[in-house]
């Protein structure tokens, strides 16, 4: 008698495992995002009067994210765009000053790594976060500045632009 309700125990406990193991994968929320990079300006960390951390959050729906090692062809994929405050108050691009000046637009440009997760659902989150050297930082004359980030994938999706918070400069 104790030996049937003993197998009927361990098969309702075999059940329920067996169960539970089934469900269990369902529970698991797979993130869904869209193919397009989104970023989002966190925060600055600075670390002395002259460099600085831009660090953004970045969301990627097929998570091609980064330059793959060994290529040395494609394009830098993460621009911070240099603006400055003018003394209307209004932000302008470094290329503003002189519109007789022969120069481009100032950008920095960095080569993130490939992000890309290995298994079988690709979309990914996280933080992504460019230091911003002292040399050339900002142009002496420019006490207050920002940057208007953009983030592209591997299939040349550009994210939406973000406007980073102003930086006040002392020389």
């Amino acid at each position: 008698m104790y030996l049937i309700k003993e197998m009927k125990d361990y098969k309702f406990i075999a059940s329920v495992l067996l169960l539970s193991l089934t469900l269990l994968p369902s529970c698991v929320k797979e993130k869904d995002f869209p193919i397009e990079p989104t970023i989002e300006f966190l925060y600055y960390e600075a670390y002395t009067n002259d460099s600085a951390d831009c660090v953004i959050a970045f969301k990627d729906g097929d998570g091609d994210i980064g330059i793959m090692d060994g290529d040395e062809t494609t394009p830098n994929d993460y621009k911070l765009k240099y603006l400055y405050k003018d003394t209307d108050g209004s932000f302008k691009p470094f290329d503003a000053i002189d519109s007789t000046a022969a120069m481009d637009t100032l950008f920095y440009s960095y080569r993130v790594p490939n992000l890309t997760p290995e298994g079988q659902y690709k979309a990914l989150d996280g933080e992504i976060r460019a230091k911003l050297r002292a040399a050339p930082l900002y142009y002496p004359l420019h006490t207050t500045v920002k940057f208007e980030i953009t983030l592209r994938d591997r299939a040349g999706h550009i994210s939406n632009k973000v406007t980073t918070s102003e930086i006040t400069v002392t020389p």
